[in-house]
């Protein structure tokens, strides 16, 4: 990577540590990180210009590097990367505050970034799944006997979409995938940014709390802000988009990740629906529309 680094970027640096695939350095007294780049490269473009606008407000984050030639990603060992600048911040773990506090709309035209049309994305990706899955279906026991599952509640996902969000809601920049326990660096890394509803990194912070961590209907309600109906019903629309359970399986048949891993998802699968009946209870107020099948679930459970 040294070699590479000096060509591309005529910077001659000696001590390049690689950490999860990706190679950090220091040269003259900034850190950068040589970062892998996992998306379509089409998006690129948008990214930087994004980026660039987030900068020039003032926005403390990572600044991207183009190469000598003006290029923003550069070729090597057969992997696309991006050389970044990284920011003068402490890095610790975000919090909701973080999440609601990420809050920057755009100037730049962007098209390719947009992953605001839920509906069309998800059926589309849920058809590649079905016809992917049945390829391998003897290979993964647990898969087999859990995906029908997920599979019904990403559909009421798009039914629920498809019923109560106009999809006038305000878009911002948003991200790719957040966590719970994501650091902040991690966190303002321009290359897990999208355009979206807000309800998108809010729906999968929840997400990923309730799936690792004991909660209660009061802990949790922090975790619950809506200001009108559509945000409402856009955020349920979010929280039954089963993410949680489907980027795990992609890594399972992708990258050979331990089936094991999808256990425990399995087991805590009703805790998501719990927090959309907790939804549209505090929200009642907006007339929004409570899933039927769901309160039963729920009551069985004895959570009502």
């Amino acid at each position: 990577m040294n070699n590479a680094i000096l060509f591309y970027f005529d910077m001659n640096v000696s001590d390049v540590k690689k950490i999860n695939g990706n190679y950090y350095f220091n040269y003259f007294n900034s850190d950068y990180v040589v970062h892998l780049y996992k998306r379509d490269v089409y998006e690129i473009m948008e990214i930087y210009y994004v980026n660039l606008e987030l900068l020039n407000n003032g926005f403390a984050g990572y600044e991207i590097m183009l190469t000598k030639n003006n290029d923003i990603v550069f070729l090597y060992e057969k992997e696309y990367y991006v050389l970044m600048r990284l920011p003068s911040i402490k890095n610790r773990m975000i919090t909701f505050d973080d999440v609601l506090g990420f809050d920057f709309a755009y100037n730049t035209k962007i098209n390719k970034l947009d992953k605001s049309n839920w509906a069309n994305n998800w059926s589309f990706k849920i058809d590649f799944i079905e016809n992917q899955f049945e390829q391998v279906r003897g290979k993964y026991n647990i898969i087999s006997s859990s995906i029908d599952y997920f599979i019904g509640i990403w559909e009421n996902a798009i039914s629920y979409y498809n019923d109560n969000v106009k999809g006038n809601g305000r878009k911002c920049i948003c991200h790719n995938r957040v966590y719970y326990d994501m650091d902040l660096l991690e966190f303002v890394n321009p290359l897990n940014f999208v355009v979206d509803y807000k309800e998108r990194d809010v729906g999968e912070y929840l997400k990923s709390y309730v799936m690792n961590n004991n909660f209660t209907k009061e802990s949790v309600d922090k975790f619950l802000v809506c200001n009108s109906k559509e945000s409402v019903c856009t955020l349920i629309s979010r929280l039954l988009f089963p993410s949680y359970y489907f980027d795990v399986y992609e890594d399972i048949v992708v990258n050979n990740r331990s089936e094991d891993d999808i256990s425990d998802i399995v087991l805590r699968r009703n805790n998501v629906i719990y927090v959309v009946y907790l939804l549209s209870l505090k929200y009642s107020n907006f007339n929004v529309p409570i899933i039927n099948w769901i309160k039963k679930e729920i009551s069985l459970q004895g959570l009502i």
